[in-house]
């Protein structure tokens, strides 16, 4: 916007989340905005590409054939040993009770080594030693006083490495 006799050009752009103002001298702005749009939007742009999330809709069908709802909450459907080893196993029934807490079959999010143990028929010594390596990993989080949750970096590591090997060797349809 332009106001007259004072050759002051004002300008504000605004993209997603980010707003800034211009004002002063036509050229000034000009050139700033353009300092603007080469600095600040391709690094918000390029920073919006690292943000990783769990598209639920995604990983439901991703389990499909895996996972299934029953009255009694989700389970898994599938034999242990098409599982490919027990840290799979392990993180399966960690991505049963994600899932089942997002679609509000389940109170929790997170699974006690116990709860785990149980689940899968694995010792609960190796239990242990899987969930020591997950976390150090990066691939499940201890919450508070022995409760494991899978995190959005293990969600992925599941989804691009676990799930794959998993539906080949159950002779799944791979999607």
């Amino acid at each position: 916007m332009m106001t007259s006799g004072e050759n002051i050009l004002e300008l504000t752009v605004k993209y997603k989340d980010v707003e800034t103002k211009f004002s002063g001298k036509p050229d000034d702005v000009i050139r700033a905005f353009f300092g603007f749009m080469s600095r600040v939007l391709p690094t918000y742009d390029f920073a919006s590409k690292l943000i990783l999330t769990v598209d639920l809709e995604e990983l439901l069908n991703s389990v499909r054939g895996l996972i299934a709802f029953t009255p009694e909450g989700p389970a898994i459907i599938i034999s242990r040993e098409k599982l490919g080893g027990d840290r799979n196993a392990v993180i399966l029934n960690l991505i049963k009770a994600y899932i089942g807490y997002k679609t509000g079959r389940l109170e929790k999010d997170t699974l006690s080594m116990a709860e785990i143990t149980a689940s899968t028929s694995i010792k609960s010594g190796t239990v242990a030693a899987r969930l020591s390596e997950l976390t150090n990993m990066g691939f499940v989080e201890r919450v508070g006083r022995g409760e494991y949750r899978i995190t959005t970096l293990g969600i992925k590591f599941f989804l691009d490495e676990v799930l794959p090997k998993i539906k080949s060797e159950a002779g799944l349809k791979i999607e």
